[in-house]
């Protein structure tokens, strides 16, 4: 019998759907709630993964060094991601303050290709430019205001997040239900 098979008997209520949804909207009204414990949070996970990621660029220059006439950029990388990693996990403001920071130069950056790019529709359409310049400007200007205050930038990153959680646990909830 084929497991992808769509008859009525093969499927039942879908329970881990329905645990994932409801984990998934829990943690959206705890990020709503304590945003700040979710920035910290935030935080935690991006230096424990630059920490591992500074170990497998450190490994990985010990597998490169014998071929590979720069992999001295492996090992300075490597140092660099887990300094930063202990940095972060000493220090849960400079953390917090980077990541609100690199959510609003991400979203500067975005905003500017995106005014770089919407020229290209001019060709198919003044209204559709018109509409996706103006979009990007406005993106532009929000972004310019992230930069000047980061505790936004960063607010912004957590409502963000929880707002995905909050769809995405509705989602799974929803999909439990159509399973059975």
């Amino acid at each position: 019998m084929d497991i992808f098979s769509s008859s009525r008997n093969n499927r039942g209520f879908d329970w881990g759907a329905l645990i994932a949804g409801i984990l998934m909207i829990v943690a959206a009204f705890l990020l709503l709630r304590h945003p700040e414990k979710g920035l910290h949070a935030f935080v935690l996970i991006f230096a424990v993964l630059s920490i591992v990621q500074g170990v497998v660029w450190i490994s990985a220059y010990t597998r490169f060094r014998d071929f590979f006439v720069r992999s001295w950029v492996t090992l300075v990388s490597g140092i660099l991601d887990i300094i930063i990693g202990i940095l972060f996990l000493c220090s849960y403001d400079i953390g917090g303050l980077t990541i609100a920071y690199l959510f609003a130069i991400w979203f500067f950056v975005d905003s500017v290709v995106g005014i770089v790019f919407s020229w290209h529709l001019k060709d198919f359409s003044n209204g559709y430019f018109l509409f996706n310049l103006i979009m990007n400007i406005l993106s532009l200007i929000l972004a310019f205001f992230l930069i000047l205050n980061p505790v936004l930038a960063a607010l912004s990153l957590i409502w963000l997040v929880a707002f995905w959680l909050l769809v995405f646990g509705i989602n799974e909830i929803v999909v439990a239900w159509m399973h059975r």
